[in-house]
């Protein structure tokens, strides 16, 4: 009798031991499709500001390359103005066909002084020709603070992330009780 207890006790031991290791197995494949997911839409977010970036360099090198040829100064410093004063530009410089100055806008115009001129900030510099049929006349370099361009998308992100960390523990709260249901009908069945 003694031993058709114990044996009794051993096998709903071993049936929870089971259901406990495969929950915590389950537990830690969700943790890395959650981890996998938000690097994922990290890097989706990251490529779409790259590009909206890389359009708005396109449409500066188009209206710049008209002042270049024309080598209207006072329109081309207008240009790099407007570009800085966007909130997300830190500087903005037009150089000749031969990487000389012409125009020059913002915080900082070199990239090798950057280092020791903002520590605050994080450079992403992009430069474009400006060019039309194969006919270089210049380069635009806009120098952005990273930070605060991708800063709406982040926390955008963030915000998306702590509702889906929510869901989840309503999900697994879900389960819990649809367990505890399922083990009263069970229990009440082989009572009978």
């Amino acid at each position: 009798m003694l031993q058709d207890k114990t044996r009794a006790f051993m096998h709903i031991a071993t049936k929870r031991a089971l259901r406990l290791g495969a929950a915590a197995g389950l537990l830690f494949i969700i943790m890395n499709v959650w981890n996998i997911a938000s690097v994922q839409s990290q890097q989706q977010l990251f490529n779409q500001t790259q590009s909206i970036t890389e359009l708005l360099m396109k449409q500066v090198e188009h209206e710049a390359h008209y002042w270049v040829e024309q080598q209207e100064t006072d329109k081309l410093q207008q240009l790099v103005e407007y570009i800085t004063d966007q909130p997300h530009v830190l500087s903005a410089v037009i150089r000749d066909r031969f990487g000389e100055d012409i125009v020059t806008a913002g915080e900082v115009t070199s990239i090798i002084d950057w280092p020791t001129a903002s520590l605050e900030a994080d450079p992403w510099i992009l430069v474009e020709e400006i060019n039309e049929e194969q006919n270089i006349s210049g380069y635009i370099q806009i120098v952005f603070d990273k930070n605060t361009l991708l800063a709406q998308s982040r926390q955008a992100h963030d915000g998306l992330s702590q509702q889906g960390k929510v869901l989840l523990l309503l999900a697994m709260l879900a389960g819990v009780f649809i367990m505890l249901g399922f083990n009263r009908i069970r229990d009440r069945y082989w009572q009978k």
